[in-house]
């Protein structure tokens, strides 16, 4: 057998490994300042977080020239029904959301682009849910886009697509243009999470007379 003296990265290694035979399911995942929630978590919630988009690349030839590869992009739309961790031997693990996909094989069908250039999608017609021995409802965390869904006032089967914002991002621009939003980029700030603040100096003035206040005392 021949050898060779490149080293294999550790991270082949570790994802080489079966992963635990247990597998940890989660309701909610954050990840690259996105708060991911699964449908049933959502439900009775007032903020929408189970909507994912997969924006799918692929390289295909054209048939009259096989030399001339062609790449072409398309979406996928979905809702997040399971949030599993699969981990691998403690030295490293991987997030998975499990999907239940909208049917977009046939285009502009049962998702599609309305007059005003808005997407719509249609929840009534799913595949890849995992019902099927060849469906794939998995996606890496990572690849995942958060979007929400809004109900079409006129015909209920149908949903606009949404983009929504990422939480840690304040957009200083956008929030000048609009005063009127209210604080929708503000953090989710984890209560546990233990905060340092270091003050460095201390600021005086000297433009104007100080002003002495008596220390309270305590009532007889």
């Amino acid at each position: 057998m021949e050898t060779t003296s490149e080293e294999v990265p550790e991270e082949i290694t570790i994802l080489a490994k079966e992963p635990n035979m247990v597998a940890h399911s989660y309701d909610s995942y954050s990840i690259n300042g996105i708060n991911f929630h699964t449908h049933s978590y959502d439900v009775g919630r007032s903020v929408q977080c189970s909507g994912v988009a997969l924006v799918a690349h692929a390289t295909s030839f054209d048939g009259t020239n096989n030399n001339n590869p062609v790449s072409m992009s398309k979406t996928y739309y979905g809702v997040i029904k399971d949030i599993l961790e699969l981990n691998y031997h403690h030295q490293g693990k991987i997030v998975l959301f499990k999907c239940d996909w909208i049917d977009n094989r046939v285009r502009d069908k049962w998702v599609k682009i309305d007059k005003f250039g808005v997407t719509m999608v249609n929840f009534k017609h799913l595949f890849n849910t995992g019902d099927k021995e060849l469906d794939e409802p998995f996606i890496f965390a990572s690849q995942a886009t958060q979007v929400y869904y809004v109900q079409d006032p006129i015909d209920a089967d149908w949903f606009a697509v949404l983009k929504s914002k990422q939480r840690d991002m304040y957009d200083m621009e956008e929030r000048l243009d609009n005063s009127t939003e209210i604080g929708s980029f503000l953090p989710d700030l984890d209560a546990n999470t233990q905060v340092n603040v270091s003050i460095g100096g201390s600021c005086v003035r000297t433009d104007i007379d100080g002003i002495m206040i008596a220390e309270n005392q305590p009532s007889k």
